[in-house]
């Protein structure tokens, strides 16, 4: 509007003719492109900013919502105290051992396998801050059996349950609430150590940084990893305080099997007060037992059973010695 009105006053100024004649050409020019302006541009500008509220409507929820799931996701990783129920969201990575015993039959040779079950563990996920990553790895490594076909020992099919009076649960003194695996003494991954050399597949590994940031005072000793402590408490808040029963899936961290292949089982809350924690020493915790003591988290693949039940039976039977038949990795994606 007010380059029109600047353009009439510019012309009402000019009286030649041969300016007039140049002039009504600027006119009709001028009205065209008016027109043009009025029909067109400015019905489509308006268009465009009515799509552009709208889109703003529409995508502010969503982004704020994802906003805060960020947000509260950040906070569950840089918390080191984080509360068990925040922790009862995340979905674990599992590991299984199927177990069997063999058997000598009378008056014949060789042995059969009577199948015991199947054991399920969940890990300790990988953004919680007592998380160990090469020892988790080197476990899910040889439990996936991943390089079993270039080394038929790395893996843990064929090994065996260390068995003695200690292991068996007879209800005597002698019983040591654990269940130890040595493996083959093959790791299923290889370390770069500070001097640049790469450990060989069954040299054993350390990793002291994440150690030192795990570890937690017990009966003037130390354990490391996941603490006992919070995993007892995350069952008791899944089962609304019912019984539980924590057995925890532990790697040597000091001593004899450390950074090998080996692992244990060890039943912590159904021990002894006298034993408890101290149970843990020296070792890591990785993960525990898929179940609590009420029977839940029963699977198909035991008839009903519960990994506690096949447990529980293992460390009762005196038939022969447990042996992982069967192992595997269920990774969350």
């Amino acid at each position: 509007c007010n380059l029109q009105r600047n353009y009439l006053s510019f012309k009402r100024s000019l009286h030649t003719p041969i300016i007039h004649s140049i002039t009504g050409r600027f006119d009709s020019l001028f009205s065209t492109m008016s027109r043009f302006i009025l029909r067109i541009i400015l019905p489509a500008v308006a268009a465009a900013s009515i799509i552009h509220t709208s889109c703003v409507a529409l995508l502010l929820p969503s982004i704020s919502l994802r906003s805060k799931r960020v947000t509260l996701s950040a906070q569950s990783v840089q918390s080191p105290n984080a509360s068990a129920v925040s922790t009862l969201s995340c979905q674990y990575d599992k590991i299984y051992f199927d177990i069997g015993v063999k058997t000598q039959p009378n008056n014949k040779s060789g042995s059969t396998i009577l199948n015991v079950g199947r054991l399920w563990f969940n890990l300790t996920p990988v953004n919680h801050p007592h998380y160990l990553p090469l020892h988790i790895s080197n476990l899910c490594s040889l439990a996936a059996s991943k390089r079993k076909a270039i080394d038929p020992k790395a893996t843990y099919i064929g090994c065996t349950f260390q068995f003695s009076p200690a292991t068996i649960d007879d209800g005597s003194f002698r019983y040591r609430w654990g269940h130890q695996v040595d493996g083959y003494r093959r790791n299923g991954i290889q370390v770069s150590l500070a001097s640049g050399r790469v450990t060989d597949w069954g040299e054993p590994f350390s990793d002291p940084e994440r150690i030192k940031e795990c570890a937690h005072d017990s009966f003037g000793g130390k354990y490391y990893g996941w603490r006992y402590d919070e995993i007892s408490n995350l069952l008791s808040v899944e089962e609304g305080g019912g019984d539980t029963a924590a057995i925890l899936l532990t790697v040597p961290i000091h001593g004899p099997g450390a950074g090998t292949s080996q692992f244990s089982i060890v039943r912590v809350s159904e021990s002894p007060r006298e034993w408890g924690e101290r149970l843990l020493l020296n070792s890591a915790v990785v993960g525990f037992l898929d179940c609590p003591g009420n029977g839940g988290f029963g699977d198909d693949t035991n008839d009903g059973r519960n990994s506690l039940d096949v447990l529980r039976a293992m460390a009762k039977q005196k038939i022969g010695v447990p042996t992982i038949v069967g192992c595997g990795i269920e990774m969350n994606e």
